[in-house]
């Protein structure tokens, strides 16, 4: 479908946020203007919700955990809407498609991620919610007194943790909310998500399948969409919300621990990253050279765990960086563009304030002294859309700027290093610690090295197990874990029962 036809088709949707079961406008009918940041044209206006919106949501979705039934829904219950919410995402899928182009700039390449992972995903938390252990019977002991002799009997039961406040980010906008939604519901939870401000449209056409395909009870599921900071602060700080997840920045992760502190408020954070490359040998550079460079141009390396730093042995240093730049400079493969085109692979970044950051961080790159081997401008003939060049910088220190911040943009930075152990320390030596990566063709020592490295995630040789495994990071990379049994804990507290026979 033509860029213009997904403009037209989106124009024409009078969108509305989703509160207690019912379609409402945001208060005195507010809205904001939501751009495609490839051609900067208005799709549609999002409702801009004021701080009493929030409240109501969250009023409402108290009620539902309080006094509604879906939090007493037996598993089968929550297994079948989980598959019925699934199965509606399949059949409208290509307007999933459609919105995640238009609205977050998806290209084509990026879709196995953007639309058909979260369907996979909500599959997994409805098998999940059948065999997940929310009852387990622990061992009796025998209590002897001078009145008499009992059997103490006792279970531990995984309850609903209650309220959540779930703040998914904009990137892979369904990826996520699937990953907070999914075992939210599958363990019996209310909730109130607020999108980021840049991704409201997704979000809502998520809550029109939702409300569509599952019976759900009223206030379960709430939406709010808005830009102001206000709405977001309400919810993090209400004392009738039990729990925020969040995906975002460790900035705005820090004011919401901030935030929900006084209550002891339970939190999950999914925060930024700045994840190591390690290259392991010479071996198949033209095979391994597009895989080390995906963050130049995958999504337009706006994502928290891509490999932006890149280590590479001295010895084949310069040989690396041929094959890197070589490969993103042939724009009949890496081709930037409107990610409406097929044939596209590297679209624009989100907004135009993130554009010039990521600028700002390639100048820092080049002051400190980094060699740029390619990229760093805007692309000749693309003067509509928030569009850079595939960048790569060589020579890189890794105290500079550009090997120490995430930068949410197409760079990465290159940095030789003389053996393993230099390798396992410069992977280590940064703040986060969300994700590695490592390429080598020697799968043993690859696996000793990633157990070295203080992060949440390594994956070899492109490895990956999203679906059933946890994903979360160390140190300033957030708190807890998504994905399989461990994303269905972070929605639940423990409560012990006992009893004598």
């Amino acid at each position: 479908m033509s860029v213009a036809m997904q403009t037209s088709s989106s124009q024409a949707k009078a969108w509305k946020m989703y509160i207690d079961g019912e379609w409402v406008e945001a208060s005195g009918g507010k809205t904001y203007r939501v751009p495609n940041p490839a051609t900067e044209e208005l799709l549609a206006p999002a409702p801009d919700a004021s701080r009493e919106d929030m409240r109501r949501a969250i009023a409402a979705a108290r009620r539902a955990f309080d006094e509604g039934p879906w939090p007493r829904s037996t598993p089968q219950d929550r297994a079948r809407v989980l598959r019925a919410i699934a199965d509606a995402m399949e059949a409208r899928k290509e307007e999933m498609r459609e919105l995640l182009i238009a609205e977050a700039g998806a290209c084509y390449v990026s879709h196995d991620t953007q639309v058909e992972w979260p369907i996979r995903h909500l599959r997994n938390y409805a098998d999940l919610a059948l065999s997940f252990p929310f009852e387990q019977m622990l061992p009796r002991s025998t209590t002897d007194t001078p009145m008499g002799s009992w059997l103490n009997n006792s279970m531990v039961h995984n309850a609903p943790v209650g309220v959540c406040g779930l703040i998914p980010t904009w990137n892979f906008p369904v990826f996520v909310i699937a990953q907070k939604i999914g075992p939210a519901l599958a363990t019996g939870n209310t909730m109130v998500i607020k999108p980021s401000p840049y991704g409201p449209l997704i979000n809502l056409w998520l809550a029109e399948v939702i409300e569509e395909a599952a019976d759900l009870p009223r206030g379960v599921i709430n939406w709010v969409t808005g830009q102001g900071a206000e709405i977001s602060q309400e919810l993090v700080s209400n004392p009738a919300v039990d729990k925020i997840s969040f995906t975002g920045s460790i900035a705005i992760g820090s004011q919401i621990l901030a935030a929900a502190a006084p209550r002891l408020r339970r939190v999950h954070l999914e925060l930024g990253g700045k994840s190591a490359h390690i290259l392991l040998d010479g071996q198949n550079l033209d095979m391994v050279a597009p895989g080390l460079t995906s963050p130049a141009f995958f999504h337009s390396g706006q994502g928290c765990a891509m490999g932006t730093r890149v280590l590479v042995p001295r010895a084949i240093e310069e040989q690396a960086i041929e094959k890197m730049a070589g490969f993103v400079g042939n724009r009949d493969i890496v081709k930037i563009g409107n990610p409406a085109d097929p044939s596209v692979l590297m679209g624009p970044v989100i907004r135009e304030e993130r554009r010039r950051a990521i600028e700002g961080y390639i100048e820092s790159g080049v002051k400190d002294g980094a060699r740029l081997i390619t990229g760093g401008k805007r692309p000749a003939g693309l003067d509509t859309g928030y569009f850079l060049e595939p960048t790569i910088f060589a020579g890189v220190k890794n105290h500079f700027k550009i090997a120490q911040e995430e930068i949410f943009g197409p760079v990465v930075a290159i940095t030789a290093y003389d053996d393993l152990d230099e390798a396992v320390r410069i992977a280590n030596d940064s703040d986060y610690g969300l994700a590695a990566m490592i390429t080598g063709t020697d799968q043993i020592q690859a696996v000793e090295v990633a157990k070295r490295l203080r992060t949440g995630s390594v994956w070899i040789n492109n490895a990956g197990n999203m679906s059933h495994g946890p994903f979360g990071g160390f140190k300033l990379s957030g708190i807890g874990r998504e994905g399989g049994m461990w994303g269905m804990h972070e929605y639940c507290e423990i409560q012990h029962i006992a009893w004598k026979s």
